[in-house]
């Protein structure tokens, strides 16, 4: 957690390729999703959010699963700029290689605090910098994750300096000889041990190269991506950053109070104590929660009043209607009726 009592979150497009990536290499896709806590359905919600540590988790689980040790970088290898979610589509439509680094540096720093990003200058060469404060326990799955982040940086790069490009130099923290000569192979480019963390090494000049998506943004695009990007400030406060964590869980049944508390690093004690202290209790939060959700959930046509109710956590339609009555003051079919007359009438 952050100093401030915040939850690093992520958005789930990350996950996109990890069920097929788990089960091309042989591995049974529910067992790293289940010990992560995070609901293997996200993977089909990429606009959703996640916790940071839970994905750390997953990545662990997912490279045991496999006997991968760098599944990280096989995640990325599948992974497009576009997977970072609003990040990524902002990234890409950057002007210059200099912009999109300071534009993503700014964002991960008023949106995801728990994540560091920097460029450390030392004569004809750059250093970029990758790294995470306040999520130590989780010394795996944050390996894994910076691994993959190393390559997406250069994915960056190469659309700016062309599909073969290679920094001149990949430093890994703490890395053994052997994940060195591994990286080395599947890089294509050195790698070396470092006490200051993960980075890329490359030319200066490399930084004013234009990016071949450079297309301008229009404004009312530009603050639509930036909108999306505030909801992971959620984590700015911890009542918010646990009703994002009980939303994503939700799609998984009913999200139990041990699991959304292991999600935050806390005790379960510590936990409950944190939400007495802001006067509001667990069950009460999975209501709101639950409610929000349903509401989104019925405005989409598609979806039954039971795949709702399951997806909710639900045994069945009847509970599930007893409770939005209870929510709304009307039942879900009534919503619906009501939604569809303003459809009618707009």
């Amino acid at each position: 957690m952050g100093s401030s009592g915040s939850v690093p979150l992520i958005y789930a497009s990350i996950m996109t390729p990890v069920p097929d990536l788990i089960d091309d290499r042989g591995g049974r896709i529910d067992r790293p999703f289940r010990r992560s806590g995070i609901p293997a359905e996200l993977v089909s919600e990429p606009g959703s959010i996640v916790p940071l540590r839970d994905y750390f988790t997953l990545l662990e689980a997912a490279a045991q699963e496999t006997g991968d040790e760098h599944f990280g970088l096989s995640l990325s290898e599948r992974l497009k700029i576009e997977d970072l979610g609003p990040l990524g589509e902002l990234l890409i439509r950057a002007p210059t290689v200099r912009r999109a680094i300071w534009m993503g540096t700014t964002l991960l720093e008023n949106c995801m605090p728990a994540m560091r990003s920097w460029l450390e200058f030392a004569g004809e060469n750059v250093r970029w910098h990758f790294d995470y404060t306040g999520i130590r326990d989780c010394r795996e799955g944050r390996r894994l994750d910076c691994e993959s982040s190393l390559l997406l940086y250069r994915t960056l790069i190469r659309l700016a300096a062309g599909p073969n490009w290679q920094p001149s130099l990949v430093l890994l923290e703490q890395a053994t000889a052997s994940q060195c000569r591994v990286m080395e192979s599947r890089l294509g480019a050195p790698v070396r041990n470092s006490s200051s963390g993960y980075a890329l090494v490359f030319p200066r000049e490399v930084l004013d190269l234009p990016m071949i998506h450079a297309k301008p943004l229009r404004e009312i695009e530009r603050q639509a991506l930036l909108s999306r990007m505030t909801l992971l400030r959620s984590s700015d406060s911890f009542v918010c950053s646990v009703k994002s964590m009980i939303r994503s869980k939700l799609y998984g049944g009913y999200p139990e109070v041990s699991a959304v508390a292991r999600s935050t690093g806390l005790s379960l004690r510590t936990f409950q104590r944190r939400l007495a202290e802001a006067g509001i209790a667990y069950s009460d939060l999975v209501a709101e929660v639950r409610g929000d959700l349903a509401r989104e959930m019925l405005a989409d046509k598609s979806r039954s009043q039971l795949d709702v109710s399951l997806s909710l956590g639900y045994a069945d339609a009847a509970n599930f209607t007893r409770a939005f009555k209870h929510w709304t003051g009307v039942t879900p079919r009534q919503f619906r009726h009501s939604l569809a007359g303003l459809r009618a009438a707009i």
